[in-house]
């Protein structure tokens, strides 16, 4: 990822709240999967795209020592991390990583936002000593779509500015909406072992954390949706609204994680 890719700047307030919004919902999920990997307390670990810094603060009570990075460290250095964890400002696809170093490579809601997101993986992989464990997590959008009981007139134009805003964020910032169906054979097909993949996915509410992130990441793409012609300032402010009210439920996105395993070192875990 590049800095003219990223369609959030991480210095505003509304950015700020929107990464707090997206740790509430997400973290329960990467935390599970990351035991999983069994993290040590000798191991050293990578957080790329850090974003709000709770996986690398959270990694940081459990290991030796995390870098944690991103384009825009501005949440990530305002946070009370623990003294372990060094924060690196880092453009995957530009910056160099130390090769054969981390026991653990995180990667959450990074590689869909990249040009080339092989290369990515690749960049990635590459930072793993022997056996070290990458664990990628993307979303994938196919799944959004309202409570079917919601009235026509609230579900249409939620359902039409969540398209609008996946293709806007294409446009804008060459964002894959379904890069989450992707992620798994492009983790697979960079050399690891004991590869594997599976999705979670949630109902998400109105007036609670998912309400939250969709209106946050709505308003601040109001105007790019509006000027595409996909749908009218009406439309927008309507699905901001609804997202704070109870009566919205929608299924979010599905939140596809794939995980390998660089050859050589400790015996497999699953």
């Amino acid at each position: 990822m590049t800095d003219a890719q990223y369609a959030f700047g991480n210095a505003l307030d509304i950015q700020r709240a929107r990464l707090a919004a997206l740790e509430t919902l997400l973290d329960p999920g990467t935390i599970a999967q990351l035991e999983r990997r069994g993290v040590q307390a000798d191991w050293d670990c990578l957080e790329a795209g850090a974003g709000g810094g709770s996986i690398a603060a959270w990694l940081g009570e459990r290991a030796r020592a995390v870098v944690a990075t991103d384009l825009d460290v501005s949440v990530l250095t305002e946070r009370d991390l623990p003294p372990n964890v060094e924060v690196r400002r880092h453009d995957l696809l530009a910056d160099p990583l130390p090769a054969a170093t981390f026991d653990l490579v995180h990667a959450r809601l990074l590689v869909a936002w990249l040009p080339d997101p092989v290369a990515g993986l690749r960049h990635l992989a590459a930072a793993l000593k022997p056996g070290g464990w990458l664990v990628s997590e993307e979303l994938d959008f196919i799944s959004v779509a309202a409570d079917p009981r919601l009235p026509a007139e609230d579900r249409e134009p939620f359902e039409r500015v969540a398209r609008a805003h996946t293709a806007v964020l294409a446009e804008l910032s060459g964002f894959d909406a379904a890069y989450g169906r992707r992620l798994a054979d492009d983790v697979a097909g960079i050399g690891l072992e004991d590869t594997g993949a599976e999705g979670r996915v949630a109902i998400w509410r109105g007036a609670q954390a998912g309400g939250d992130v969709w209106r946050l990441t709505l308003a601040q793409l109001r105007e790019p949706m509006i000027a595409s012609g996909r749908v009218s300032a009406g439309e927008v402010d309507r699905a901001v609204a609804l997202c704070a009210e109870p009566r919205l439920g929608f299924v979010s996105p599905i939140t596809m994680t794939a995980w390998g395993r660089a050859p050589g070192g400790r015996s497999t875990r699953t």
